[in-house]
């Protein structure tokens, strides 16, 4: 009998082997007519998985007739469509080519990605088994009070039946920056640390901090590893608030799993990003993260890959420990942690269910400031951890891992794209040999294809065009980054992604003027060709081709200016729906309400039947009922960590232990109970059936912070509502075509119509007092 182990090398030979054949195939020289028989029938095949995309063999044979059409393709562009004999030429055209294989493999390997996709079950945890100890680890540098405190509130309302120590992680307070030669920026850090300080201490948590900003992120979470004991560790962004059931829905699978690494769950973001916000789309296509939360993800799963992404998630200390703590390598510190801990033959497990909400980046420049990390981040693992030549991680460990690195190369990749039409529109370079009869033969079908099944893969998740467009608008500002990275890997630096940046009225981003000069270029290119296809019939068929490819890059350029127009923000948190029963009194008349939505520090209630409307200023009493525990954690005098801080660390352990947010025991039971808030009125709006009223939270205390962020970011079925919105998407092609265009045509107008309503061009991001105060739209 063969043993597993002989099984899975036997499948992997075979898969090897099918691979090198169809590689083969792909090199066979055939009619064209055959070609074109071939490239139908794979069409056939993928409308048939596209439609029945349960059955797994028919979904295994789609993938494979679809990759020989592409490696088909790209064998034709190298063996007829090459200026072989043009020194001058060359080097342009050799530069596509290279693009297009980097973006065949990139497509193959996602193919191999999503082959199969692995959904999880919750596993319940086992009380009758010992329960281990958990750190809620909540590294901050900058972000304001008013930034981390709901994320440390709701970390004290977490369920667990066990005992749950809550940390938060203060480099923002260290030695270095409350000593910094530069007064103004100490007193600042001073002051916020002061007031972090006392926002532990109102809500029960430890505060820690360290000498020296070492490593940023990763030195942060290494240092409290050395004054924590606990088996388990959460790590939570400083924005990542996390709903009550977070802990009961993992720990009980570090249980089942002992040799389970560590276990990944979906970052949701409760406000969305700057392009979805500024072009006007966000809750009418699947925010930008779900790609890769609710599908790319899943499939690393299957093969054993899925990999840190640095907030959300629970890690074993024993295999963090090690893999020698958080990887300081690079800057980004999560995915290079994930390498190490599966090297070393640790498994991973994602639950794809939300139970988190953060913040996406306030502003364009923001956004490209996180995606710069990113990308210099994965590059770095690529030239310093390289999963290929990592002894430890098996094959398709090996592939998952090269996908996610290779993928940031795009920049590069994306500006080529972007130039190529216009060295053979307004230079005359020979790019590309052929007539438009060979152009639809090979590359058609091609197009097709690979769209199709991109479509298939994520269409839920992303129509296929906007990937082009979250490619294209940021490959414009990652290029420099890019190729700073690949000429010295050590270089670059954690930086944080900016918060707190507003804006007090519409206008354009500082970073427009670079999509405007691309524009203009394209543009002009454009109309060269047009004019080139009446003046110089001859080259109709080579001009068509390419004036087909300058065409989507100008509509694409057309979308991203509409991107580059910042949008007002007027709120200072997100809200998010809660249709939750309550009362509300004032002079001695009460009525019941409806509270419709809630953030920290307001809500906005529909009331039935008061005899007088309120009014703007008016003081009401709200009485709701809220999941409590009994008591709030008492502060305690002396910290009590495993290991003794060492000279200059700063360490204020407050609670213990904590079932939810008490010092408790499994007996200490969450449950419901009455509260009663005070809040102050700012706008009336008068209904058929009563009034609905805007209101502020006037209440300051823990006990009053905690219902409210319970009621907001409490509940994840809340989250998985609106992830739920991606099942209702259309995954056809021309449908996805059709939306682009029509995003193409909002693009435009919406730049023409901000330009024209420009009064004021002093206005881009605005920053408050608090450089890290944070403002919502």
């Amino acid at each position: 009998m063969k043993t597993p182990n002989a099984l899975s090398g036997m499948k992997w030979f075979a898969a090897i082997l099918l691979f090198v054949a169809i590689t083969g195939l792909a090199t066979v020289n055939v009619s064209t007519e055959t070609h074109l028989w071939l490239s139908a029938s794979t069409f056939v095949i993928v409308m048939l998985g596209m439609n029945r995309s349960d059955r797994n063999m028919l979904n295994l044979i789609m993938l494979i007739t679809g990759a020989l059409i592409s490696l088909r393709y790209i064998w034709w562009r190298y063996d007829q469509t090459l200026p072989w004999e043009s020194s001058i030429d060359m080097p342009f055209a050799l530069a596509l080519f290279i693009t297009e294989i980097y973006g065949i493999t990139i497509y193959l390997l996602g193919m191999f990605v999503n082959v199969r996709q692995r959904e999880r079950d919750i596993v319940p945890i086992d009380e009758s088994k010992p329960l281990p100890v958990i750190d809620v680890f909540i590294p901050t540098y900058n972000e304001s009070p008013r930034v981390v405190r709901p994320t440390i509130s709701a970390a004290m309302q977490l369920r667990y039946p066990g005992t749950v120590n809550v940390w938060v992680l203060d480099d923002g307070g260290t030695a270095q920056k409350l000593n910094d030669p530069n007064l103004q920026r100490a007193n600042a850090a001073r002051q916020r640390t002061n007031d972090l300080k006392q926002l532990c201490l109102e809500l029960g948590a430890n505060y820690l901090t360290r000498p020296a900003n070492l490593n940023a992120k990763a030195g942060n979470i290494n240092h409290a590893l050395k004054h924590s004991s606990g088996e388990l560790i959460l790590i939570l962004d400083a924005d990542h608030v996390p709903t009550r059931d977070f802990l009961v829905n993992t720990v009980g699978m570090f249980q089942q799993q002992p040799r389970l690494g560590f276990l990944q769950t979906p970052h949701f973001f409760v406000t969305p990003n700057p392009i979805e916000r500024n072009l006007g789309i966000e809750n009418k296509v699947p925010a930008e993260n779900e790609m890769f939360y609710n599908r790319i993800l899943k499939g690393m799963d299957f093969w054993n890959a899925s990999f840190f992404c640095g907030s959300a998630a629970i890690i074993r200390r024993k295999a963090l420990v090690e893999a020698g703590g958080i990887s300081s390598k690079t800057i980004t510190e999560d995915a290079d942690t994930a390498i190490n801990i599966h090297a070393n033959g640790w498994d991973s497990a994602y639950i794809n269910k939300a139970m988190i909400a953060g913040l996406s980046p306030d502003t364009f420049g923001a956004y490209v400031t996180q995606r710069t990390r990113w990308a210099q981040g994965m590059l770095q693992i690529f030239m310093r951890n390289n999963p290929l030549l990592k002894r430890g991680l098996s094959l398709p460990q090996k592939l998952c891992y090269l996908n996610s690195t290779l993928f940031w190369f795009f920049p590069l990749f994306r500006v080529i794209y972007l130039l190529a039409p216009l060295c053979y529109l307004l230079f005359d370079l020979q790019i590309f040999v052929g007539n438009a009869n060979d152009f639809i033969a090979y590359a058609i079908p091609h197009l097709i294809i690979s769209m199709a099944i991109n479509q298939h893969l994520f269409g839920n998740s992303r129509n296929a065009f906007f990937s082009e467009l979250y490619e294209t608008i940021l490959a414009l500002f990652l290029l420099l980054p890019v190729l700073s990275v690949l000429v010295n890997p050590r270089k670059p630096s954690f930086t944080v992604t900016p918060k707190g940046e507003t804006t007090d009225h519409t206008h354009f981003s500082s970073l427009t003027p670079v999509v405007l000069a691309l524009i203009a270029i394209i543009g002009t290119a454009e109309a060269w060709g047009i004019y080139r296809i009446y003046q110089y019939p001859v080259e109709q068929g080579q001009l068509t081709v390419v004036l087909v490819f300058n065409t989507f890059n100008l509509l694409m350029c057309l979308v991203c200016l509409g991107a580059m127009v910042e949008k007002r923000q007027r709120r200072f948190e997100p809200r998010t729906r809660c249709e939750t029963r309550a009362s509300v009194s004032i002079n001695g008349e009460s009525s019941d309400a409806l509270i419709e939505d809630a953030s920290i520090s307001g809500a906005r209630l529909t009331i039935p039947s008061l005899s007088q409307p309120l009014q703007p200023n008016d003081v009401i009493q709200l009485v709701c009922l809220a999941e409590q525990p009994r008591s709030l954690p008492q502060p305690k005098s002396s910290p009590q960590p495993k290991s003794s801080p060492q000279p200059d660390t700063e360490s204020y352990p407050i609670s213990d232990n904590i079932h939810g947010n008490t010092a408790g025991k499994s007996s200490d039971k969450m449950h419901l109970k009455p509260h009663r808030l005070t809040l102050r009125v700012h706008r009336v709006q008068a209904l058929a059936t009563g009034q609905t009223v805007n209101c502020e939270l006037m209440d300051a205390d823990a006990k009053a912070a905690q219902i409210f962020t319970s009621m907001t970011f409490g509940h994840s079925q809340r989250w998985e509502k609106r992830r739920e919105f991606e099942a209702q998407q259309r995954k056809s092609l021309p449908h996805a075509f059709a939306s682009f265009c029509k995003l193409a045509f909002l693009g435009l107008t919406q730049a023409i119509t901000s330009a024209g309503n420009r009064q004021d061009s002093s206005g881009s991001a605005v920053h408050h007092d608090n450089p890290t105060q944070d403002v919502r739209q």
